[in-house]
This record gives C-alpha cells, structure tokens and sequence, in this order.
C-alpha cells in the first residue's frame, strides 16, 4: 500500500544524466527545489552521468536495462514500475511531487502508483513521433492513453499547442516554461576564457538531426564569413558534418570544439549564437544565451524561439539563403539582435507553478 506522501519531498526522475536539456532541466530544478528547502532526490535508469549534481540532492540508479529482454510494452513498463515503487517506498519516502521526462520514463510513470506525477514534455509530438492532423493515428491513440492519467506539462506555449492539434485536448495541460538559472550561468561563464578569435558565431547541441547543423554549416559558408563558427557538442552527425565543411572547403573556419561539461564560457565570449534546429521543444540556449547578453538568431522552429526572440531574430527552418543573409546581419552588427532575458525563466519561479500545478501548499516545502 502507498503510504500518505512525505511533505516537502520531491522526485525527479530521468532516464539518463548524460548531456541534453531535459537533463540540465532535471538539475536546475533540483537545486531550486533545494534551495526552497525541500528534500530532492533524483532517480535516473541509465548510469550515465555528465553533469554535477547540486550539493544536497540526492542520486539514485535504478538499472531499466535489467529488463529490455522483456519486449517494449506494458509488462516491462508495468515490472519495472512495480521496481520503482517498491524502491521510492522503501528508500526515499512518498513524494509531494514527481516530475517525470521524456518518453521512456513516462512509459514507466503511467503504471507507478507513486502521489503527485506530473508528465514534462520537452518537446513537440508532432514532430517527434511523425504525428499529421489529416487522419487520427494509432501513436497518437497511444500517447493519449499513455498522458491521460495525470497532469502534463510542456515545455513552452508551443510544445503544448502541437499536443492538443496532434493528440487531443488534454483536461490538465499546462505550459510552464523551462528553468534557467541566471546567477549559475553567469558564475560558469567566468570559469575560462575559450582560445579563440573574438567574435566568433558559436552553436552548441547535440549533432543529430534535429539541431541540423548542416544546413548552418552551408548557410556560414555562403556567407561573409567575417569571423570563425564555433560548433560546440558531440554527436552521430558530427562526421558528416566535418567532412561537409571540408566539402565546402571551411573546415579552417569550422572548428569542432567538442562536447564541454562547462559551454557558457564559449557562449558567453561569443560575438552571436546561433540555432539552425528544426525543432525544439523550448530551446534552452537561447535563454542561457540572453542571460549572458549575447545576441541570438535562430530557425523559426516549433516550437520555443518565437516565445523568447523577436521577429527579426528568426528564419524559416531549412531556409539557407535565409539563414545566410542572417548571418551576415549578425556579424556586421551584433548588437541589433540583442534581446532580454524573461525573469519568468528564473528556477524558483518555475519550481512554485510545477507545485501549484499539484496544489502542493508552498508551505508544505519551505
């Protein structure tokens, strides 16, 4: 039986640690709860960790591999969910709040009978799982029944839109922004000062699909190409992309800077960042961008840019002579596409909506 939930206990839980939003969400949510005075614990099922967990929180591995020789559907999420209760019960405690992120695990939080789950969606559906509006799909049928036992939260305005056009109208749907801790971000940025020429155009993702640094890399060798691009990241389509910037013959003014633990000091010494992402479910360095004052173009993607840029500092997706043409602006005048930091971001503030959203009493965690 699930004992009454523990006041000022919260459970985030993620499949893995390893470099990505939805992880760098999980933590600075993590510490802002803990700063709030609430006991944090973060539950992930892949040992992979690249970041520094906040003092004070607490990490626990539950081992999902243990079970994929059972085929990926209800009996492995429903045994595996029995796991994580059984576990939570007895070595955590009931929680006042669990966020659960991203698709694997949320497949695993519908069965748990844990108090207090709140889905987080980092990005939009339609676009992840292949979703049209022409004709209802059996995906998703499946993300309907799969979300419609607790409340959910996207990302941005725009992540939570694609659900109700794509999945249905969901009764507990709220968008809450995603966090960013403004006084961490400038604190890290101070850590070094990057060996690179000033002015530089930085980018910074993951390299697969999705970030499309590609269509950047041909967009910036179209272009005046003033100063160097800075791809920071690690990923399966860094090869291709290497090897494309010696096809267009940039690969000096290309430089692969690899995965950082740390990329706000390139950020933070850049003359502009840059998105090139064909989509998003918030983008996150644009925010992290703004709150180190640094000028930022993005693709118009869905869905996130358009809530924290304006006009002028958007480009159709995939729209190279666009996106060439941008970037030029950008380096004859980085200032024009300067844009403010949205106090709205700031952790506690996305903290106090997630607990309002489970009408968890403030009081109840300080």
């Amino acid at each position: 039986m699930i004992s009454p939930a523990r006041q000022g206990l919260v459970i985030l839980a993620t499949f893995t640690l390893q470099g990505g939003g939805a992880e760098r969400f999980v933590l600075t949510l993590a510490k802002a709860y803990q700063q709030l005075g609430a006991e944090v614990h973060v539950v992930s099922f892949k040992r992979q960790v690249d970041y520094a967990l906040p003092e004070g929180v607490y990490y626990h591995f539950l081992n999902y591999q243990a079970y994929r020789w059972l085929p990926d559907g209800p009996l492995r999420h429903r045994l595996f969910a029995r796991q994580l209760d059984h576990y939570v019960t007895r070595h955590i405690g009931q929680p006042a709040l669990v966020l659960s992120n991203l698709y694997q695990v949320d497949k695993v939080m519908h069965y748990s009978r844990l108090p207090h789950i709140v889905y987080v969606l980092h990005n939009t559906v339609s676009i992840e799982y292949g979703l049209t509006t022409d004709a209802p799909t059996q995906q998703a049928a499946q993300l309907a029944r799969l979300y419609a036992n607790h409340p959910v939260a996207g990302v941005s305005q725009g992540v939570v839109d694609d659900y109700v056009r794509h999945v249905e109208a969901h009764p507990n749907l709220h968008a809450i922004l995603n966090p960013i801790d403004r006084d961490a971000v400038r604190q890290l940025a101070q850590a070094f000062t990057p060996d690179l020429p000033p002015g530089y155009l930085v980018h910074v993702g993951k390299f697969k699909q999705q970030k499309d640094q590609a269509s950047l890399i041909r967009a910036y060798a179209a272009s005046q190409r003033k100063v160097p691009l800075v791809l920071v990241g690690t990923g399966p389509e860094q090869d291709a992309c290497q090897q494309l910037a010696v096809d267009l013959g940039v690969a000096d003014q290309v430089i692969f800077a690899g995965f950082q633990p740390n990329p706000y000091p390139y950020i933070a010494h850049a003359g502009g960042m840059v998105l090139s992402s064909r989509f998003e479910g918030f983008g996150l360095v644009i925010g992290e961008a703004q709150a180190l004052g640094v000028p930022v173009i993005s693709t118009d993607c869905e869905s996130g840019p358009r809530e924290l840029l304006p006009g002028h500092c958007l480009v159709p997706v995939g729209d190279i002579p666009a996106m060439t043409s941008r970037l030029n602006a950008l380096m004859a005048s980085p200032s024009d596409f300067a844009s403010d930091f949205q106090s709205r971001l700031l952790p506690h503030h996305v903290a106090m909506e997630y607990l309002q959203l489970q009408r968890v009493p403030q009081a109840t965690i300080l």
